[in-house]
């Protein structure tokens, strides 16, 4: 794919995305968007593409960092731009389409094998959500068969499934990983359950990467309320991104559970807030800090449209409908960059403010368990990760070099 001139390349990627099932809204963004894209290729005397030419694209046409600043950028633009690098890369462009707005089905070929893989997750407790990311894991893996001309599992090789793990260089490691784990296991099963004569797992080979192995970002106490003090609480947008960002910063939600926030999962009485969170399913109880209410209730007078969603948080604009945890750490990542903090080398998502949350408690030597519960994770072992934050205690551990 990567020999293919900028005309082949969205002519092909606009037929994948119509057999892919875009939805009609994209599928028109695309071909305007793509349309201009050729005339700046022309005028720059460009005739291939690269992700690099089209971010410099989104820029001078669409003055992308000025549009996102002042939220008015269209995420679709962006979409588009990666669905044809996706393509560029894979022959695919199922990772750029939203999972939860378009049908998919399995090919005929693996339809069963792979449903009733799926329906074995769920049996075993995995959440729906999690079965959906390993659908598009094993939608992609699908893709790449079709174009190989492998119609069932039964002409599948070892490899094939080599050539596929080639395929995916393209991505970071952690989308290796994920993508090979799903696979691999896929074909366990159906070693396993007589879909498949062939025994593939203990042959394929795991793509590891340690997560430990890099630190998390995290800001200073200082820099988090730069970032707080930073938006603007005039307007109504502001006071609900304040809130939002503040229940992430002072309590550790998830942009999930903070996209899912209802009325009655607050208990203003007690002072409290209970709910079930999206990542896990697990229950979750944390005080309802005082500075925190203020934040929710100065939103709910002063700048929540009128709706008879039972949403804490909803879009400013018709429909007033619930946001979904995307749009919820773009905001996060709007304000980042408008706070004037040093974001060099530092991730920018709301995830970077629970890291932050858990460098605080850990300098204030609140206990790992107490930590756990708060960030709402299963084990402490999860929590583990972020005692590498703490530079602190860091430096107590250092060995004196002598010179």
């Amino acid at each position: 794919m990567k020999n293919l001139t900028l005309q082949q390349l969205i002519n092909q990627t606009k037929e994948a995305l119509i057999e892919a099932g875009a939805s009609n809204y994209y599928q028109n963004v695309f071909k305007t968007l793509t349309k201009q894209l050729l005339l700046y290729a022309k005028e720059h005397n460009t005739e291939f593409f690269s992700m690099d030419f089209g971010v410099q694209f989104l820029e001078d046409h669409y003055s992308m960092s000025s549009k996102i600043e002042q939220k008015k950028w269209c995420a679709t633009y962006s979409r588009c731009i990666n669905a044809l690098a996706e393509y560029q890369h894979s022959g695919n462009v199922t990772l750029y389409l939203v999972m939860d707005k378009r049908a998919y089905t399995f090919p005929d070929s693996f339809k069963d094998s792979a449903e009733s893989y799926l329906s074995h997750r769920e049996k075993t407790g995995i959440i729906k959500k999690s079965n959906k990311v390993f659908s598009l894991y094993l939608e992609r893996f699908f893709a790449f068969l079709k174009k190989e001309n492998i119609s069932s599992l039964d002409t599948l090789s070892l490899k094939d499934v080599l050539d596929f793990m080639a395929s995916l260089s393209c991505y970071e490691k952690p989308t290796v990983n994920h993508t090979m784990r799903a696979v691999r296991y896929y074909l366990k099963y159906c070693y396993e359950n007589g879909f498949m004569n062939t025994e593939m797992f203990s042959k394929l080979p795991n793509p590891h990467y340690n997560r430990q192995s890099r630190l998390p970002s995290s800001y200073t106490a200082n820099e988090v309320k730069k970032l707080l003090d930073s938006i603007d609480l005039g307007n109504p947008c502001g006071i609900r991104d304040y809130a939002i960002i503040l229940l992430i910063a002072r309590l550790g939600l998830r942009s999930s559970d903070v996209a899912n926030l209802r009325f009655s999962n607050i208990d203003w009485e007690k002072e409290i807030i209970r709910l079930t969170q999206v990542k896990t399913g697990n229950p979750l109880e944390l005080p309802l800090l005082e500075d925190v209410g203020e934040a929710i209730i100065n939103y709910l007078k002063n700048a929540r449209p009128k709706t008879d969603s039972d949403h804490v948080f909803v879009r400013q604009v018709p429909p007033y409908t619930n946001f979904n945890p995307g749009a919820v750490g773009a905001l996060v990542r709007v304000h980042l960059q408008k706070s004037g903090i040093h974001l060099e080398g530092k991730k920018k998502g709301s995830h970077t403010l629970r890291h932050s949350l858990a460098s605080r408690l850990l300098e204030h030597e609140i206990p790992l368990p107490v930590i756990s519960e708060i960030l709402g994770h299963t084990t402490t072992e999860t929590t583990m990760t972020y005692l590498r934050i703490d530079i602190a205690e860091l430096r107590k551990c250092a060995l004196e070099v002598a010179i």
